[in-house]
């Protein structure tokens, strides 16, 4: 999918961000950094799925938002401003607005992401969508 379709879809997640994330590609690359947990240059879906299983409190098979909540709070993220941020990133990946993030939500997140269809993100595909992420967020 385009970088338009990509923000389109964080559109509902477009609320009171007040994290200066500037330069973006800074801010977006540093993700990626902490994101490719094997160190290996691209995020793959099994990275994917270890994020989901972390924030999946209940092993339901779904992310609600006061479970996102509990796991940034568990991070000792106390700054108001960027907890703002991070519950409007929730948003980003509650693709259908179901107030849920499944895997479904998921996928739909890396597929649009994964701008070649390789079914990897390599680094310059994360830290563009997440630079428009960014600076889409930011600027409301």
């Amino acid at each position: 999918m385009s970088v338009l379709s990509a923000v389109l879809f964080c559109l509902p997640a477009l609320t009171l961000a007040q994290v200066n994330l500037k330069p973006y590609d800074v801010s977006a690359a540093y993700a990626f950094t902490q994101s490719d947990l094997n160190h290996d240059g691209v995020f793959d879906r099994s990275e994917l799925e270890r994020f989901f299983r972390e924030y999946d409190i209940n092993g339901d098979g779904s992310i609600t938002f006061h479970e996102f909540s509990n796991v940034v709070n568990e991070n000792h993220i106390h700054n108001s401003d960027y907890n703002h941020f991070l519950h409007a990133l929730y948003a980003v990946y509650d693709v259908n607005n179901d107030h849920y993030v499944n895997h479904i939500d998921f996928d739909r997140f890396f597929a649009i992401a994964d701008y070649n269809g390789d079914n990897l993100l390599e680094k310059p595909e994360f830290v563009h969508y997440f630079s428009v992420i960014f600076e889409t967020l930011e600027s409301v």
